[in-house]
């Protein structure tokens, strides 16, 4: 057994790239923010010490120390001021703190007993950094030094997320969704592009998409021209085997003259007898195949060149006049019911004059099979996905068919009584002819027991309301 080699290739490395990168990026996101909440204890940089002590400076010259030593009470706008001292005394003693900040400063004193590395903490609403040394007046004895400040805005933001678990989730996703986003954009587009050249293919459309094989990755451009080039061959493919249909069908149509101007020779010399009118009801049969050989070669091309949108009443307004007027003359009782509130506000988009075709083939079957009586239903169905079809149904009161007959008939050639098609004068082409037509156009056609006996065939289209 042979075993498949793994080889790496444009999109795969991509997708691990575009992963990995999603993958670290929320991964540094959750390994980064924790270091960013303020209420953890964080050492304080040289550049933060120097700060400070310029701030002491400031805090000398300006009494502000002095003030504290003095015993002057702190009030509650002082609570505002940036990067206020707080001294605490060898006794414990906390001196130009608010009472509410003194528990704070007490838990932050026992937490960093290290003049040499002086920290900061957030608690609630307040920033603590220290301990710094001091010296209250002559004595030996070291205090400590605080500096108590507010916080801001961004801080309080800051901590709302780290306190809330799945806004930080929200914020991951906020930050990759658009990486990932762009990524399957990437992928999906070429796909959503071979997807409609798929069903512009099933539709019978072998035009060539160009964008197929110029955008997306490397590979899915592989595929898209792959995919033009089989949309190539396939068209070639039809192409030639209707133009070997049509050559045949032209080859047979010059021995075929002959042939009846020999049986018209011979009519002559021996006059009108059995044999003779024999003889040229075969070759009438003979020539009304080929001819609609000719019409089966040339309708699938005649379907994709000619598709345009037409009101649904273009194809049974004429078909229906020509009927009543057979069946008239036939002495043929041919009921019409129209079943639809204005079917001029329903439109198909097809081919107008193969449809009709289509359409004026199953009325002349029934003509053709009945005792005297056919019975033509046109209405709208409407499937589970609400999308709307246009019903032509033809029921006679013939002989019918066995049921296991029902889907043989569509069959080119098929016949299911040769006395009786020869006796019609059928080729046995009539009812294949509307299976392609209908076929084209992303239809339905279906035989089955009618309910005046006979057999019924129904024609189904989809077809579009008029905005």
């Amino acid at each position: 057994m042979r075993v498949k080699k793994f080889s790496l290739n444009q999109l795969t490395i991509r997708t691990f790239i575009v992963f990995w990168l999603a993958f670290f990026t929320m991964a540094a996101l959750l390994v980064a923010l924790p270091h960013y909440d303020s209420r953890l204890y964080s050492d304080l940089n040289q550049n933060d010490i120097s700060n400070y002590q310029k701030k002491l400076f400031e805090s000398i010259r300006n009494n502000k120390i002095s003030s504290i030593l003095a015993g002057v009470p702190v009030l509650p706008v002082d609570k505002f001021d940036s990067y206020r001292p707080v001294i605490m005394t060898p006794e414990q003693e906390i001196l130009g703190a608010l009472d509410k900040e003194k528990r704070f400063i007490t838990r932050f004193a026992q937490e960093t007993n290290d003049f040499s590395t002086p920290q900061r903490r957030v608690f609630n609403d307040i920033e603590i950094a220290g301990p710094f040394k001091f010296y209250i007046g002559d004595s030996e004895t070291t205090s400590k030094l605080f500096f108590v400040s507010r916080t801001n805005d961004q801080q309080e933001i800051l901590r709302y997320i780290l306190d809330q678990p799945w806004i930080l989730l929200i914020l991951m996703l906020i930050i990759t969704t658009p990486l990932l986003c762009w990524f399957t954009r990437t992928i999906v587009k070429p796909i959503t592009h071979l997807q409609k050249a798929a069903n512009s293919i099933a539709s019978g459309n072998f035009k060539v998409n160009k964008e197929l094989a110029n955008y997306g990755p490397s590979e899915l451009r592989d595929v898209g021209q792959s995919f033009n080039n089989m949309s190539i061959a396939v068209d070639n493919l039809i192409s030639n085997q209707h133009n070997l249909l049509s050559s045949i069908s032209h080859e047979l149509k010059t021995p075929l003259t002959r042939l009846q101007l020999a049986t018209a020779l011979i009519r002559h010399q021996i006059g009108d007898t059995e044999p003779v009118k024999r003889i040229e009801k075969e070759i009438q049969q003979m020539d009304k195949m080929i001819s609609e050989l000719l019409l089966v070669s040339h309708q699938k091309m005649d379907s994709q060149m000619k598709h345009h949108l037409f009101s649904v009443v273009q194809l049974w307004d004429e078909v229906i006049e020509d009927a009543l007027f057979e069946a008239q003359q036939r002495r043929i009782t041919c009921d019409v019911n129209i079943a639809i509130l204005h079917p001029e506000e329903y439109v198909i988009s097809g081919n107008l004059s193969l449809l009709a075709s289509a359409v004026e083939n199953i009325i002349r079957n029934a003509l053709k099979y009945t005792k005297n009586r056919i019975c033509l239903t046109i209405n709208l169905y409407r499937n589970e996905n609400d999308d709307d079809f246009l019903q032509i149904r033809v029921d006679d009161n013939g002989l019918g068919l066995p049921p296991e007959e029902f889907h043989n008939i569509f069959k080119p050639f098929y016949r299911v009584d040769e006395a009786r098609t020869r006796e019609t004068g059928g080729t046995g082409l009539g009812l294949t002819i509307v299976y392609n037509v209908v076929s084209e156009h992303q239809g339905k056609v279906w035989a089955e027991q009618s309910n005046l006996g006979g057999l019924a065939v129904t024609i189904q289209l989809p077809l579009w309301k008029q905005s």
